[in-house]
């Protein structure tokens, strides 16, 4: 069951007057004739109505709705202490961020009510979506449950998604719906009588920091294999089956290698395309002799796609590339059939095992220990596994050790954007995460915006699918313990993510511990385009971003009215273009998404 819920508190919180009285009257009214929420808190100013397989009280203080796992543990907690729930009140939801984890969030109050607040777990995917009206701030976990109840009519914020298509792959609290914004992971939101306050509780660069770093790879490798196997255990214990989707690559290989070594029964998925770049059921099947799990292989169907319907209909931003919606039919198809209740996968891996195409561990290593024989050994694993030069990647490094090259660069995506539109995006808005303190490591700040992509991509699971998805390898644990791995641990004879590899290297063979290749749905993708040409072109020509200037027109006909097979990669642009038409479609009036 998908953890759904909606909060209502009064501006006037903890102030009891006729207006309090009368919209909390009226909230809990529409709560009761819904008919789906379960009213969980209503005490005062506050209302909180939840769907939940799981919901942990905390005495008076409040409720933790979602899965919530002890650091460690490999099963839900089911009752807290009292100790706990002390812990939790006495520091105001901080002891959670640090000493738990899992796709929660928490609600808590004072008894006198002085105080609301609101925490979001760190890398959780039980989103928080907030609505401030004049009466009142709604938080939700999806925007059909502000449409429902809190009278909430959604527009398009135009400059927002033009933003996210400058930067797609990172998120601010801000959404493409006007009026919604959402509470990062790891944030609190404080509510009292004076307004409301939103700070940090939980930042992952207090795990990159030097004196944070495990010195040892073999001590390294070992906690990377405890950490995978707990929280893989953990989050699979919820479940009677899973569906693991699984392409033979060392990401998915892993979370497979996880699984098998506990109690909940999984069955593999392996999506194939006719393009023998995107063919990968030799290696799949190899993991599944090897582990003993059941293995369905299946083709992904350009004739089964519709170029209209959106992966993110219920999401408050376009983030859900189209090709994955046959992904994902694929999956559920299949996880109906085998009796899976969740599905796994193998995202993250290359983000959170730092696979990194620069010179900067080399650099990292350099500041660290000094020039010697240690660098240059890494710099000649960079260079093997990069596939450039020693001289290039020793060049590199030096730069950004001691001559101040930024670790990284935001780039933004202005192909196809007009003129205009890229100058409404010329100042990037900044990520705190991606904004290094001082002393950092240039590859720890570079494997921080993977991380931050990341928790982008847990961010935006849609908390309605028919079953969960879940990206076990993005659990927090996991992602804290990498960071605190040197960059320069994690390449070694030409290959990257090499902690990983050898954390497993006693249950994978080495053909997938060491495979370099990986397999790519770029041929669908480019069917999808060529199939639904004329489709596009009417969407994109009759279109929003046409419609507000936003898109280069005359070179997205260029490249539409093209003669000959398909050439360069203009084709993928127009299809995120296509991703932002369908999905602000959606959100029209009158629409049924």
């Amino acid at each position: 069951m998908a953890t759904r819920f909606l909060a209502r508190i009064d501006r006037k919180a903890c102030h009891d007057d006729a207006s309090t009285n009368y919209g909390t009257a009226r909230f809990r009214e529409a709560i009761l004739r819904h008919g789906d929420l379960d009213i969980l808190i209503d005490h005062g100013s506050l209302i909180l109505a939840a769907k939940a397989k799981s919901v942990l009280r905390c005495g008076a203080h409040g409720v933790i709705l979602g899965s919530l796992f002890l650091n460690g543990g490999r099963e839900a907690i089911e009752i807290l202490s009292q100790a706990d729930q002390q812990k939790i009140a006495v520091s105001r939801g901080h002891w959670l961020t640090h000493s738990c984890w899992g796709p929660y969030l928490a609600v808590l109050h004072t008894p006198e009510e002085v105080r609301i607040e609101i925490i979001r777990a760190p890398m959780g995917e039980l989103p928080c979506l907030i609505l401030e009206t004049d009466e009142a701030i709604f938080l939700a976990s999806d925007v059909e449950l502000l449409m429902a109840l809190a009278d909430y009519r959604p527009v398009v914020d135009w400059s927002e998604t033009l933003r996210h298509l400058v930067h797609r792959d990172i998120h601010h609290s801000a959404t493409c719906l006007a009026g919604v914004r959402e509470l990062p992971g790891g944030d609190r939101l404080s509510i009292g009588s004076e307004g409301s306050i939103h700070d940090t509780l939980w930042t992952p660069w207090a795990f990159a920091e030097r004196k944070a770093q495990i010195g040892n790879r073999n001590e390294a490798a070992r906690l990377l294999r405890d950490t995978a196997l707990d929280c893989i255990a953990a989050r699979a214990s919820s479940y009677e089956r899973v569906l693991l989707t699984l392409s033979g690559g060392l990401d998915s290989s892993l979370v497979a290698a996880c699984l098998s070594r506990q109690p909940t029964k999984f069955h593999a998925l392996n999506l194939v395309t006719d393009d023998p770049n995107g063919d990968e059921r030799l290696h799949a099947r190899r993991v599944s002799e090897i582990l003993g799990n059941g293995l369905t292989e299946t083709f992904r169907e350009v004739t089964r796609f519709d170029i209209r319907q959106s992966g993110a209909r219920n999401l408050p931003r376009p983030c859900v590339r189209g090709f994955a919606v046959e992904s994902l039919r694929l999956a559920h198809e299949t996880a109906r059939a085998v009796g899976a209740d969740a599905i796994f996968n193998g995202g993250g891996g290359d983000n959170v095992f730092c696979s990194l195409q620069s010179g900067s561990p080399a650099a990292d290593r350099l500041l660290v220990e000094g020039p010697g024989t240690g660098f240059l050994r890494t710099a000649k694993d960079m260079s093997l596994f990069a596939q450039a030069s020693l001289p290039a990647v020793l060049g590199d490094a030096l730069q950004r050790a001691w001559l101040g090259k930024p670790a990284f660069r935001l780039r933004p995506e202005l192909d196809l954007l007009s003129p205009d539109a890229q100058k409404q995006t010329a100042v990037p808005r900044r990520h705190p995460w991606l904004v290094p303190p001082p002393g950092s490591l240039p590859g720890k700040a570079m494997h921080m915006r993977f991380v931050a992509i990341a928790r982008s991509y847990v961010e935006s699971l849609d908390p309605q699918a028919v079953l969960p998805i879940i990206a076990p390898l993005l659990s927090q644990p996991l992602v804290e313990l990498c960071l605190r791995i040197p960059s320069w641990f994690w390449f070694e004879a030409g290959h990257n993510r090499m902690v990983a590899r050898q954390a497993f290297a006693d249950i994978l063979p080495p053909d997938i511990l060491l495979r370099r290749s990986k397999g790519t749905p770029d041929s669908f993708i480019a069917q999808i385009y060529e199939t639904h040409r004329l489709a596009i072109r009417e969407l994109l020509t009759s279109g929003e971003l046409a419609r507000r200037g936003l898109i280069d027109l005359p070179g997205v006909l260029r490249i539409l009215d093209a003669p000959g097979p398909i050439k360069g990669k203009g084709f993928e642009r127009l299809l995120q273009f296509v991703d932002v038409e369908v999905w602000a479609h959606g959100w029209a009036p009158g629409s049924t998404r």
